[in-house]
């Protein structure tokens, strides 16, 4: 009301949170009848008549607001809504943030931007964030009230020197898909289906931001980069999506040539342009070692692997998201290179209350590690139909073992061990055969459940841990569309529907380079324009 008009009131409400609901003239006017607008006392009602004294205090209004919410004729719960959403973000976003990065093997440091771009630091190791930011419950708790894409601005601008508009702007960009998560057993286990992106992928939760935010760096330094990618299947999809036909970058994709599924590989061979896709012969280490080679050898090359800081944070998300919706007290996670997991950790260390799963495939050797305290990879890593998890010596250990106060070099060698009793007492792990794996998809099936292998591995993980301790509620991470292995799900008579962004694949042409794994090769491929 007429509050506004005391410069003294409005400095006294300057501190708190205010929001105008900005209301249309003809609504007020069918509200409010002549008696009772002429007995309100109003004495510039009086004198300027509704029309003058309402733009008058519209525009007082706005110049104090902190949050305008156009309200029309909108239901009251609705209005409601917006009004706690608006709270909420406010009260997740009051503070500054400056987040520094260094490096697993402990000789570099950087900030975000650079640590981007760089990819792999200087001395080979792995960028982390040189401190976790903290939420508190009562923050967490207003998450319940944000869409996914929200929830992905309050969390990514603690991490990321990006302004708030533009970040916000990305981030509604970027997640334009729901989020599905399926309720079985009751409500004690909940299936998240990461898998609704472009590509089918829980990577497009990570390289949709990726690509906008590495775009934008770029775009900030005036540069073109090249962004070297090796996958074990379904990076490379979500990377090509994700970057394709932008101009200031291109993309080459390094993936093992017999390790993929026929329309995982279509995803990466069929775009052209800005996107060159390599076939290497030899297993996704092999491409991974010549991705790692390539990083700390050539100038102006990032990365859009999980070795990249800036592709692993916005991973945490649908941890703080799901526990949200669900208040899951377990995450299952399939995982290969533990990239997914290690952002589940990050999301613990920010204040989350929930435990983790590391469900792998017959390559065991975390497994193994987290029981025995000995490391070592396995090489050649085991071929298994969870074939993006066919991984002999994942890079983000390194990093894992960073967050429990121990050092892995680069080449999967500890140099000092970490604290394998909070690990332990952190994360289960354990693995899962392609019998366990097979049966589990027709178990899960028969309750109506339909999952590809990964997701079929944490579901097997889920079968044989449940019955050894209480894991409360319990969420299962599907991180890849079932439609992506119709030769698995054939097998076992499972029907899917395929959508159309990987019905469209089957007729389009590829263009791919087959080669060795040779560095000399793929040197010549980056290089060339």
């Amino acid at each position: 009301g007429s509050v506004v008009y005391s410069k003294e009131s409005m400095q006294y409400i300057e501190k708190f949170f205010k929001i105008f609901l900005d209301v249309p003239l003809h609504v007020i006017k069918n509200r409010l009848d002549d008696n009772l607008m002429n007995n309100r006392g109003i004495v510039r009602l009086k004198k300027l008549g509704i029309k003058k004294l309402y733009a008058e205090r519209k525009k007082l209004y706005y110049k104090y607001a902190d949050f305008v919410i156009n309200c029309d004729e909108s239901e009251e719960e609705k209005l409601a809504d917006l009004i706690v959403n608006a709270y909420a973000i406010r009260q997740l976003t009051n503070k500054e943030h400056t987040v520094n990065y260094v490096s697993t093997n402990g000789k570099s440091k950087a900030g975000f931007s650079d640590a981007l771009l760089q990819g792999l630091a200087s001395d080979k190791g792995l960028f982390v964030p040189k401190h976790i930011p903290k939420l508190s419950p009562e923050e967490i708790s207003l998450m319940e009230y944000l869409r996914y894409d929200e929830i992905a601005f309050v969390i990514m601008r603690r991490f990321m020197e990006i302004d708030d508009l533009t970040l916000k702007g990305m981030c509604e960009e970027a997640y334009s898909f729901d989020v599905p998560i399926e309720s079985y057993d009751d409500g004690r286990l909940f299936i998240v289906r990461l898998d609704q992106g472009p590509s089918g992928s829980f990577k497009d939760f990570a390289v949709r931001l990726l690509a906008r935010i590495m775009e934008h760096a770029i775009s900030k330094k005036k540069k073109r980069m090249t962004v070297l990618t090796a996958t074990s299947g379904d990076t490379g999809g979500a990377v090509a999506s994700a970057f394709h036909g932008l101009k200031n970058i291109k993309v080459v994709i390094l993936m093992p040539a017999d390790e993929i599924t026929e329309r995982q590989r279509k995803q990466m061979t069929t775009m052209g342009g800005n996107i060159k896709a390599v076939l290497v012969k030899g297993k996704f280490d092999d491409c991974q070692a010549l991705a790692k080679e390539a990083l700390s050898k050539i100038n102006r090359l990032s990365s859009a692997n999980s070795i990249n800081i800036g592709r692993l944070l916005p991973q945490i998300v649908y941890y703080f998201y799901v526990y949200s919706r669900v208040k899951a007290d377990t995450f299952v996670v399939p995982s290969g290179n533990f990239g997914n997991l290690v952002a589940g950790l990050m999301a613990m260390r920010m204040g989350l209350p929930i435990r983790l799963v590391a469900a792998v495939n017959e390559n065991d050797e975390v497994p193994k590690f987290f029981e025995s305290g000995i490391y070592k990879p396995i090489t050649p890593s085991k071929k298994c139909i969870s074939n993006a998890m066919n991984i002999g010596n994942p890079s983000n250990l390194a990093r894992l073992v960073w967050f429990y106060d121990g050092v892995m070099d680069e080449k999967g060698k500890v140099i000092k061990l970490p604290d394998m009793k909070k690990i332990r007492t952190d994360i289960d792990a354990i693995s899962i055969t392609d019998e366990d794996t097979i049966n589990a998809m027709k178990l899960a099936y028969k309750s109506n459940i339909i999952l590809e292998p990964h997701g079929a591995v944490g579901f097997a993980a889920i079968e044989k841990l449940r019955h050894t301790k209480d894991f409360g509620i319990i969420a299962l991470l599907e991180t890849a569309h079932p439609a992506k292995f119709p030769e698995e799900l054939y097998k076992l008579g499972i029907k899917r529907s395929i959508p159309d962004s990987l019905a469209k694949l089957d007729n389009l042409k590829e263009y791919y380079i087959k080669i060795d794994p040779d560095f000399d090769k793929i040197y010549k491929i980056i290089q060339k324009p």
